[in-house]
């Protein structure tokens, strides 16, 4: 792959914010996320989407295909910040189009990558806050077929930095992580044989949360598959469960905060890199 740090960069912070996702039963999904995270849901709009907010961690969902993210929203701190990001991106040739977003203030903006996968930039509606049971949304995660065209339009494009890679035995590179602020990874990408969402994630404050998540969902029979253990890029500690739609969902704690400048690090593909405890769950 290219230089991975040859990016033009995010000209200001972008944490993940919220998520668009579709569903062929979407009430039964916005039921699971409302029980599960403590989300207040807000009535179903014109649009037919379903709003579920919370302190650190909202959704939209709709209806459309099941297991799939419509988009992967970013939010910017101020408005100011935003225009710039729109000048930026207009001048490397990304396309931005406007989007009404009832998660963000009015002048959203968002892209579609060369697979037609969007991601969307704006200032919230509300301020973020914090929840009884922490794990703020954080990242999300995809399997493309067109690994080094994906990363090479998140780097050269939209201006996130690539964080680390993890390379097979014939130096084939096979995952990318991304970061869009100072934690490790905001975004990844799998080399696979698919282009379909991997999964999402929230972090929480620390061990002891993680084992209190893993509690909640066993009461209510929904059982770990990955997990618990450590990653090796970024070096945190996760479990993930599905959701009703088979989505996959990851809790997380001890992300990695990556010093400005720092140089990308190089992984090996294997089970130590995806899960430093043991057993790992391989794309293929």
């Amino acid at each position: 792959m290219s230089n991975p740090q040859a990016s033009l960069q995010l000209s200001t912070p972008a944490a993940l914010h919220h998520l668009h996702i579709t569903s062929g039963n979407p009430q039964a999904l916005a039921d699971f996320y409302c029980r599960q995270f403590n989300l207040l849901p807000e009535p179903v709009d014109a649009k037919g989407r379903r709003v579920l907010r919370g302190g650190a961690r909202s959704f939209i969902i709709s209806e459309g295909p099941p297991g799939a993210l419509a988009c992967a929203c970013y939010s910017i701190r101020t408005a100011a910040e935003l225009a710039g990001l729109r000048e930026r991106l207009q001048a490397c040739g990304a396309a931005p189009a406007d989007i009404d977003d009832p998660l963000y203030q009015p002048g959203a903006l968002e892209i579609a990558d060369p697979q037609g996968r969007k991601v969307s930039f704006g200032v919230p509606k509300y301020p973020r806050g914090t929840d009884a049971e922490p794990a703020r949304l954080q990242h999300t995660v995809f399997q493309t077929t067109a690994l080094d065209d994906i990363v090479r339009f998140y780097v050269e494009k939209i201006g996130f930095i690539v964080s680390d890679e993890v390379v097979d035995e014939n130096d084939v590179v096979m995952v990318v992580f991304m970061r869009s602020d100072n934690e490790h990874h905001t975004m990844a990408f799998f080399r696979g044989s698919r282009n379909e969402w991997d999964h999402h994630c929230y972090e929480t404050n620390e061990w002891n949360d993680i084992r209190d998540w893993g509690d909640k969902f066993a009461k209510q029979r929904i059982p770990i598959f990955f997990g618990p253990g450590r990653h090796g890029p970024g070096n945190n500690l996760f479990f993930m469960v599905n959701d009703p739609d088979g989505n996959r969902l990851e809790l997380s704690a001890e992300m990695q905060v990556v010093e400005p400048g720092a140089v990308a690090g190089v992984w090996e593909h294997g089970e130590y890199t995806l899960n430093s405890w043991g057993r790992a769950w391989i794309r293929s």
